[in-house]
């Protein structure tokens, strides 16, 4: 079995290649700040390491205080780590806290040799229970939190077995009990266990980077709805099912939105866009689809909906953006919206086919006056001629085409 400053050398080259891998991609990926943190947490075991190495054989207070405070704030930091990639808060007063009262009570605990293991061994353990418990939880329950967690749970079980066979020999259970030899291997086991968590940690880092990258091809960037990729996706799924299927689509329009660019500029254009957007959002359901096809063109598909059902929504779109100005400067500037309406009906339908009869059903919001909703009404006959086409303008009343 190799001896302790062998294996501490051994350990410590393996921090650095933890450094050298997240430095890289820090270095590569500057947005992502968990990588930072567990650099951070890597560079901190490594001077840890250092400090312990160079401590002799009867071991110096400043080398073995210091050194195991060291390791146990990298332990910390990739905790943080952990809680940055899953977009929590970094908790740094417990972590001072925790650290300092670590280090306090090793400082006091030094020249108590099978004493001061347990302690010290124990106080390692904490930020690894803490961040092996929080990468368990269902929210992060993906392959590289179970991989990271899974690691970090075997370290610290293996540090904990050797703190209690120390703690076997200061009560006097066992006081013949000789622990060298296991102490080697909880360190080997230890090592193994790095490589591991290090490795799920990178798996978590590349599953948040292509979430992110996923999020901005599908998310429209001026109002963070959807953008026409991702409904374009839903609105085949969802035409593809079986016959039978209720589902309705709209198709919603600014109006003079033109005007709002023209008078008061561009930025009051894209405040407008972001405000009917944040507006109708609010009047969604849970599991509708709600997108910007481009300019100031929206459209809304509704699971589950009927004609009947689609009107209704529409209604209090129409209501609610009309009643919700948007602040601009000093002014309280006016938005009112068009919308066309089409459903399946539980008819089988295409997406092309779908778009075009809410695309009519806009248009003649728009010829008879705006501020309103038009149905198109399904079935089709073989022509792909409306079969009937109703107008509510805001008003209330009703209008056959």
């Amino acid at each position: 079995m190799p001896d302790f400053l062998t294996l501490y050398l051994v350990v410590m080259l393996l921090n650095l290649s933890h450094c050298l891998m997240w430095g890289l991609i820090a270095y590569r990926y500057r947005d992502l700040r968990a990588a930072r943190l567990w650099l951070a947490g890597s560079a901190a075991s490594v001077a840890g390491r250092v400090a312990l190495s160079l401590q002799g054989e009867s071991g110096l207070m400043l080398n073995t205080v210091g050194g195991n405070g060291f390791i146990i704030f990298g332990f910390y930091l990739n905790w943080c780590g952990a809680r940055c990639l899953h977009g929590d808060n970094v908790e740094r007063t417990q972590v001072s806290y925790l650290l300092g009262s670590s280090v306090l009570v090793m400082a006091a605990t030094f020249h108590l040799w099978y004493g001061r293991n347990p302690i010290y061994t124990l106080a390692q353990s904490l930020p690894l229970a803490l961040t092996a418990i929080y990468l368990i939880r269902p929210s992060r329950r993906d392959l590289g939190a179970i991989i990271a967690s899974t690691a970090i749970a075997m370290g610290a079980l293996s540090h904990c077995i050797i703190a209690g066979g120390n703690i076997l020999i200061v009560t006097g259970m066992r006081p013949d009990l000789h622990l060298y030899q296991a102490a080697s291997i909880d360190l080997l086991v230890f090592l193994f266990a790095a490589v591991i968590w290090n490795f799920g940690f990178l798996i978590c880092a590349f599953d948040r980077l292509q979430a992110k990258v996923e999020q901005l091809a599908n998310e429209d960037e001026l109002t963070g709805i959807a953008n026409r990729r991702m409904l374009t996706e839903h609105l085949n799924r969802i035409c593809g099912k079986q016959k039978g299927a209720n589902f309705s689509l709209l198709l919603l329009d600014l109006d003079r939105f033109k005007a709002i660019n023209d008078r008061y500029g561009h930025a009051a254009g894209d405040a407008a866009l972001k405000h009917a957007a944040a507006v109708i959002t609010k009047q969604l359901r849970q599991g509708d689809v709600f997108a910007r096809l481009g300019g100031d063109e929206f459209c809304l598909l509704l699971r589950a909906a009927t004609a009947a059902e689609a009107t209704l929504i529409a209604k209090r779109i129409v209501s609610t953006v009309k009643a919700t100005p948007f602040p601009w400067e000093a002014l309280q500037l006016s938005l009112t919206v068009s919308i066309g309406i089409a459903s399946s009906e539980g008819t089988q339908i295409s997406p092309e086919a779908l778009l075009d009869s809410a695309d009519r059903a806009l248009y003649e919001t728009k010829r008879r006056g705006r501020d309103g909703y038009s149905v198109f009404a399904l079935p089709l006959d073989h022509s792909n001629n409306i079969v009937r086409l109703d107008h509510f303008p805001a008003s209330g009343s009703a209008v056959r085409s």
